[in-house]
């Protein structure tokens, strides 16, 4: 394809490019005016049909009065469909309506209080509103909701096929259009590239091809009066310059011939960019045992061994960037295939706008060998250095072994004494939560009954009633505490189960409230709605965060604030949670911070079985078996943070 042709398919491509570009613009700008324009209309119809149901229902108007209004607006042309959707608060007043129940996200969106819209595109354009009915004041006399509230939704959908018509024809008067004005410009680019910019560049090829043929005489003489003129002037000044820069270079080569063909050392010259050998002299040949017309048709690379091409590539990088390089020792591959060390030196020459790289070999084959006596020596030292060392080494390792094994032991012992002591403690629990609940559960069953009558038979304007509702409680919150715990006291051996750590939480702080309600403790919670389930024994982790919260409470003894939280966190590309306990306690001193998940370590009086510094140890140890960890940051004077966070039950774990 020739350049006429080229240009006229670029640019005519271009134009071509820009007509469609535009086109699909027009297309997108009135679809979107329809679109806007058909939801514009379903927001003005949907709050002219609630102006008139308010109306209907103001004026006494039922069902089906408000039925015969939709029926009507149904019936006028264009109008596709239009429902009312209950919602919740009217569902729960007048039961639950087959035709006015939500159907899909937007009526759902609606009833949740945002106006929604969509356009529907297949089997015809269709704009749909839903937008939601809000409870005024007058209207809490026949419903039962207060206002603001969402009562329901109204749902319009409007075809926007008689809108879309008129724009349909707008835009294929405008494909036309479009079509003629690209033909037009792209007759007209032709006609102009081929008269002032292909006929000179035929003139310039013709005297390229003069020049490549040796014919220095051929002049292009173009009078376009235009820049073209200019580059053929300048094109003929160049084939002038030529022609004295030959004559030039023809003397120089002569000389330089002389000089490399009279050197001692090896010599050759190649091409920066292709790698080719474009000259060697007859010491070269010596060396290589190839012929100067053997050299002149090889690659330098091809005289490297192929182990060492990524070295010598790297060597002739740092030459070209230098413009010389200093002496280094490589090996030549000769024709025979043998190697020869040599000694290299390069520089980098230039002709005319063509780079050359020099490279100067210098044979180093005697005193390369003197070199490798010494550098055998030398490697026999080091293998003998490399044994021992290796031999060293092994016993090191199997010091490592012994120490790893010792240390093993140590952690199962220590385990073994945290279990024996876990084990005890919830065989005593167990049997108190049994016979608490024993000795407890039927009283507590009598007074419940007992209350549910003398509530049934006291009115509720009675002051004793609300006296027997405040015993109905307190009796009730203490079956729950028994529950809790007997839950705590469960032995470790039950099965772990997706469990809510706030219902976890919840339980153990029914169980500490109930030991310090006399007490003048400030007890916050913040508890995260979203926050994830985690695999456990629910009895285990009470008797953590109890044991945290008693710690708590007598660091500060039995006075402060105490904050329980619970989030979620994502971590190590999973989601964890977090219970976190703080305290406004004097915090633990710096120096006894790393002892305190010790086992037997207390700063409290020990006697009488308690205090023996095993809370917080096991409440460790359970931690780690759920796979979690407890953090702690304190300060001392500005209270103390215990942080439990255990992993997120997965689907495989539940």
């Amino acid at each position: 394809m020739n350049l006429s042709c080229r240009l006229g398919l670029y640019i005519g491509c271009i134009v071509l490019l820009g007509t469609v570009l535009l086109v699909y613009h027009n297309s997108v700008f009135h679809s979107g005016l329809v679109e806007d324009t058909g939801v514009n209309e379903a927001e003005r119809l949907g709050r002219l049909i609630f102006e008139n149901l308010y109306t209907s229902m103001m004026l006494g108007g039922g069902k089906e009065e408000t039925m015969a209004i939709i029926e009507r607006i149904r019936g006028v042309e264009g109008i596709e469909e239009v429902r009312i959707i209950r919602g919740q608060a009217v569902s729960r007043q007048f039961g639950i309506d087959v035709g006015r129940v939500p159907l899909d996200e937007l009526d759902r969106a609606a009833l949740m209080g945002s106006t929604v819209s969509a356009v529907e595109k297949e089997g015809g354009w269709v704009a749909r509103l839903v937008m939601p009915l809000y409870v005024k004041d007058e209207c809490t006399g026949c419903h039962d909701a207060g206002p603001g509230e969402v009562s329901g939704a109204i749902s319009v959908s409007l075809s926007l096929e008689d809108d879309r018509e008129p724009l349909a024809k707008h835009e294929r008067y405008f494909i036309v259009l479009g079509g003629v004005v690209f033909l037009g410009i792209t007759a007209s680019v032709l006609f102009t590239v081929r008269r002032r910019l292909v006929t000179p560049l035929t003139g310039l090829r013709k005297g390229a091809e003069a020049l490549s043929e040796g014919d220095f005489s051929y002049r292009v003489g173009i009078t376009s009066g235009d820049e073209m003129e200019e580059v053929g002037a300048a094109f003929d000044a160049m084939a002038a310059r030529l022609h004295e820069t030959t004559d030039r270079l023809k003397a120089l080569s002569e000389k330089h011939s002389k000089l490399v063909e009279m050197a001692a050392d090896a010599i050759i010259l190649h091409e920066a960019d292709t790698k080719r050998i474009v000259e060697a002299n007859p010491a070269a040949e010596a060396l290589t045992g190839y012929s100067r017309q053997e050299l002149l048709d090889m690659d330098v690379e091809a005289l490297y061994p192929k182990d060492r091409l990524d070295e010598y590539r790297m060597l002739r990088t740092r030459w070209l960037q230098d413009g010389k390089g200093y002496f280094v020792e490589a090996p030549i591959v000769r024709k025979d295939g043998s190697l020869t060390q040599v000694e290299v030196a390069a520089s980098v020459v230039e002709f005319g706008k063509r780079v050359f790289l020099q490279e100067i070999w210098r044979d180093l084959s005697e005193r390369k060998g003197f070199y490798e006596t010494l550098r055998r020596y030398a490697e026999e030292l080091e293998d003998k250095v490399e044994e021992r060392t290796s031999e060293l080494n092994r016993s090191l390792k199997e010091m490592e072994s012994c120490k790893n094994e010792l240390e093993e032991a140590c952690r199962r012992l220590k385990e073994s004494e945290k279990t024996l002591v876990q084990t005890v403690k919830m065989a005593t629990l167990g049997e108190l939560g049994a016979g608490i609940a024993h000795e407890l559960n039927s009283p507590l069953a009598g007074i419940l009954s007992i209350t549910e009558v003398l509530l049934k038979r006291t009115d509720k304007e009675d002051p004793k009633h609300h006296l027997l509702e405040k015993i109905k409680d307190a009796a009730v919150r203490s079956k729950y505490i028994i529950e809790d715990l007997l839950t705590y006291s469960m032995p470790s051996r039950a099965q772990t189960r997706p469990t809510s750590l706030n219902d976890v939480v919840r339980a153990t702080l029914s169980l500490f409230i109930s030991e310090i309600k006399t007490k003048p403790l400030d007890i916050t919670e913040e508890f995260d709605p979203d926050l994830p389930a985690v695999v456990a024994n629910k009895g285990q982790l009470m008797e953590v965060f109890l044991n945290i919260m008693k710690n708590a409470r007598d660091a500060m003894g039995g006075r402060g604030r105490l904050a329980v939280r619970t989030r979620a966190v994502e971590e190590d590309g999973g989601r964890s949670a977090v219970v976190e306990v703080e305290d406004s306690g004097p915090g633990i001193p710096e120096e006894i911070r790393d002892r305190i998940f010790d086992p037997f370590f207390t700063t409290k009086e020990k006697g009488g079985g308690l205090n023996v510094g095993l809370g917080l140890s096991i409440s460790h140890g359970i931690v780690k078996a759920h796979g979690g960890r407890i953090e702690v940051e304190s300060e001392e004077g500005k209270g103390t943070l215990f942080r439990v966070i255990l992993p997120a039950a997965t689907d495989e774990s539940a």
